[in-house]
């Protein structure tokens, strides 16, 4: 089956988090990415740490699959100028910098554009294009606290956390993916591509859409909250007898099955507890009612009944339960890969699912410059002029590759 981004050819200049999980996602979905990384150094993520090897750390591992590495240093005129024939039949230019950096190289969209009109041109960054902290320093920690999730993490009254998962990241790598596809799109229509601006803290905030409305009225929520939610109830973290379960009623009948299954039918109509909206604001009542009943419970037994009469619970699972769950297996989302170098090693699989055209890992995660000689020459590059610029240190090829070649 012919992979959903199949022919499409992407430049990769991101590294870290965002801008690298939104490559391996196109990767996965077909797309020719070729990712550039300065000689010498790489990814910043290659030695992160050392649960592998030198240059491939697990967080390298987990988040540049699917992926062709070309070294060139673009602070050269000379390796610039290999950027830009590469432009020259791409479909994608994908980078994270802060919003001045390729400007500066003279890789701006402006420049790029005019060397191909198709070309799509996704600027990744952590405030945004413009505006008055368009050069401050991101990452995914200093988002979250800007961005508001921060704010409402944690318990009431309490000092907010971060969010376990690098969430603000995450959110910018599924946003650049959403855009990139929305352009290629577009261009199909128009044969024209366009400029792709995603700001981390806009996707922070696009998580508050359902907050906003009711905020701007009230104020609420106004500082973190805690396991429960601040417009429904029960909606929350309860202690049982031997753990912790999530109770989560969405809706009136949720409510009205759980209930039944704790053998207090008389909440149902109960004045106090009648709508969600009461409920909510008779909180501090409603929930020690709830715990004195969960606490006799296992976490368990309740989850068995609470399954059966179908009420949403969840248990809180750790890493461990969860790689282990049969549904994450049925749902594929841990795969085994294995690189020559770093050995096997399991990933997360990929959450979007297109039964005609599915995701496949194209390859691990390469080893730095593993396909400089290799994707140069697709391009048209001489051999003579690649050997000139590796000699220079323009160019940097893996021993990997290098003893392939010979």
């Amino acid at each position: 089956m012919t992979a959903p981004l199949s022919g499409v050819r992407v430049l990769d200049f991101t590294r870290w988090l965002a801008g690298p999980y939104a490559t391996t996602i196109l990767g996965d979905m077909g797309a020719d990415v070729i990712k550039i990384e300065k000689p010498g150094e790489g990814d910043g993520t290659r030695n992160v740490d050392d649960v592998f090897v030198e240059g491939l750390s697990s967080y390298h591992l987990g988040l540049n699959r699917s992926k062709r590495s070309v070294a060139i240093d673009v602070a050269d005129p000379e390796g610039r100028d290999i950027v830009k024939k590469l432009a020259e039949s791409a479909d994608v230019v994908i980078e994270n910098f802060r919003p001045d950096v390729m400007s500066r190289l003279g890789l701006s969209y402006e420049v790029m554009s005019a060397i191909n009109s198709r070309l799509i041109y996704c600027s990744i960054s952590s405030f945004g294009p413009t505006g008055p902290l368009q050069r401050k320093a991101g990452m995914d920690l200093i988002i979250q606290a800007m961005g508001g999730v921060m704010g409402l993490t944690g318990e009431p009254g309490g000092l907010p956390y971060r969010v376990g998962a690098p969430i603000a990241d995450f959110v910018g790598a599924y946003q650049a993916v959403v855009g990139v596809s929305l352009a290629l799109l577009a261009r199909a229509q128009t044969g024209q591509g366009q400029k792709v601006d995603i700001a981390l803290m806009d996707g922070q905030m696009s998580l508050l859409a359902n907050y906003m409305p009711g905020f701007f009225v009230n104020g609420i929520p106004s500082g973190p909250v805690g396991v429960g939610h601040p417009q429904l109830a029960p909606y929350q973290l309860f202690t049982t007898a031997d753990g912790h379960l999530i109770i989560a009623c969405l809706t009136e009948e949720f409510w009205r099955r759980l209930c039944r299954v704790l053998e207090l039918e008389p909440l149902i109509d109960d004045p106090r507890f009648r709508r969600n909206a009461d409920r909510v604001q008779n909180r501090s009542e409603l929930i020690p009612l709830i715990d004195a009943v969960v606490s006799r419970y296992t976490s368990a037994k309740l989850t068995e009944r609470l399954d059966k009469a179908d009420v949403p619970c969840a248990p809180v699972q750790s890493l461990a339960e969860l790689f282990d769950h049969p549904q994450v297996k049925e749902n594929e989302m841990i795969l085994d890969l294995v690189h020559p170098r770093a050995g096997a090693y399991k990933a997360i699989g990929m959450p979007v699912k297109l039964r005609g055209t599915p995701a496949q890992v194209q390859r691990p995660a390469a080893e730095l410059g593993e396909h400089t000689r290799e994707v140069l020459r697709e391009f048209h590059v001489d051999e003579a002029t690649i050997d000139r610029l590796l000699a220079k240190g323009v160019l940097e090829e893996s021993a990997v590759s290098a003893k392939t070649e010979a």
